[in-house]
């Protein structure tokens, strides 16, 4: 009995030790360079969908991308695509980048985008 206790201790410990949540998820703020609060992007850690918050008005409000609202992630090389108009209708939608600890990059055409892992998400 204590064989089998401690045998489903251990695996208990080895799932615990190899989980966690997914490496986007929760929200990213743009960073800008001027320092004013830009997009904010929420990925949701059991799909594969997203969700944008376009940078501030001046009212104070917010407007919301459009587009496919999708991202995908290899966990090897930390290549991450999303499929938004981050930028607008009529601007690129999908874009590509690489996460880099608590930093993404997301490029498309000549424009690339960095984000910092945290942040306020305007509601």
């Amino acid at each position: 009995m204590d064989k089998l206790r401690s045998s489903v201790l251990a695996s208990w410990l080895l799932l615990a030790a190899c989980g966690g949540s997914h490496p986007l998820a929760g929200s990213w703020s743009e960073v800008t360079a001027d320092g004013k609060p830009g997009m904010t992007i929420e990925f949701d850690a059991d799909s594969d969908a997203i969700a944008v918050h376009l940078a501030p008005r001046p009212d104070g409000g917010h407007g919301h991308a459009g587009g496919e609202l999708k991202y995908a992630f290899d966990g090897q090389t930390g290549a991450v695509t999303v499929r938004a108009e981050l930028l607008g209708r009529g601007k690129p939608s999908t874009w590509t980048g690489k996460l880099s600890g608590d930093r993404l990059e997301l490029g498309a055409a000549d424009t690339k985008l960095q984000f910092q892992r945290g942040g306020e998400v305007h509601h």
